[in-house]
């Protein structure tokens, strides 16, 4: 039996209290599956996939593991087909549905009506008092050292306001988190497990429609000493995306956001900069000077791209070891 034995893990029978992030369409099968075949819950991504595309990658990361998974829903108008990928979601009946971002709670009630089990992200102590009332199978608290679309709590004052009034739900932690360091912390302050995005990125298994420009941003997370990290509006400012209220990116800093960062009205306005050299061409150009890497401050801890299973592998030896010797201090 696995040493690091949570309610996260017995509620959603996975071996280790470990869940992969949904990193929009990056976060595909092949992820997805190395991570739930080591132990660990995989997650599709949604974001920025149209309802068959999302149907066929279900149906793939099905086919590719027997072990529990999750797809993860963004749930507000990011797209004309938003709500209808929850829909597609819940009739490929997932083992897990993770939302995030907006107002989950139709969504989370959608799913359990389904019979699925629901973890729900929150940003923000009045979301997640709702979200704790709401009753979710889990509730990921997620910092603002984390990569990609977060908000703007540090991630260790939040986490413990929230695990204070979980009231018996699972608390999962997220942001800064990229190794056995964090799952052992998490774990200590009384968390049921982590969720961890930018560690998997820098995984040979992360890639999705986009694949010309993942080596790079591998590399570049792995250079990154997690000092240089931008959080701001700039990068969705660049791709023409409006997110909810509060909610930020963060991307591993370079030239395109030392340029337009703090000067996000200038830059939407600047209409050529949306198509070249800056934003998303350049990412397919492999351009890491202006490429918008989505990457936390826990890039500082990724010293070298893994494979998925041995990422989990690792994190749990060194969580297990860690806690070990935790107990030394109350002698």
């Amino acid at each position: 039996m696995p040493m690091l034995t949570t309610a996260l893990t017995r509620n959603f029978a996975i071996d280790h209290p470990i869940i992969q992030a949904g990193m929009a369409s990056d976060s595909g099968v092949t992820l997805a599956a190395a991570v739930s075949n080591a132990g660990g819950l995989g997650t599709v991504g949604s974001l920025g996939r149209t309802p068959d595309d999302l149907e066929r990658e279900l149906a793939a990361v099905r086919g590719a593991t027997s072990r529990p998974w999750s797809v993860n829903l963004a749930t507000f108008d990011w797209s004309p087909f938003a709500a209808t990928l929850v829909d597609v979601a819940i009739n490929a009946r997932p083992p897990v549905v993770t939302l995030s971002f907006g107002d989950t709670i139709p969504a989370l009630e959608k799913c359990r009506a389904a019979g699925l089990q629901v973890a729900v992200q929150v940003q923000t102590f009045e979301t997640a008092q709702a979200v704790v009332a709401a009753r979710p199978s889990a509730i990921i608290v997620q910092g603002n050292e984390a990569g990609g679309h977060t908000g703007l709590r540090g991630t260790l004052s939040f986490a413990a306001q929230v695990l204070e009034i979980a009231d018996g739900i699972p608390v999962v932690i997220a942001g800064g988190i990229a190794g056995g360091r964090g799952l052992a912390a998490a774990l200590a302050m009384g968390a049921s497990g982590v969720l961890m995005g930018t560690r998997f990125k820098a995984t040979p298994e992360f890639g999705g429609p986009r694949t010309g420009h993942l080596e790079a941003q591998r590399h570049a997370i792995v250079a990154n000493d997690g000092d240089h990290t931008v959080g701001s509006t700039t990068a969705d400012v660049a791709l023409g995306m409006r997110w909810p209220e509060g909610i930020i990116s963060r991307v591993l800093a370079n030239r395109f956001t030392e340029e337009w960062h703090g000067r996000e009205e200038a830059l939407r306005a600047e209409v050529a900069v949306q198509t070249q050299p800056f934003g998303w061409t350049s990412a397919h150009n492999n351009r890491p000077e202006n490429m918008l890497n989505w990457a936390g401050e826990s890039s500082g801890l990724v010293h070298e791209i893994l494979p998925a299973a041995e990422v989990v592998r690792r994190t749990v030896a060194e969580a297990e070891a860690l806690l070990r010797g935790v107990g030394g201090v109350l002698g």
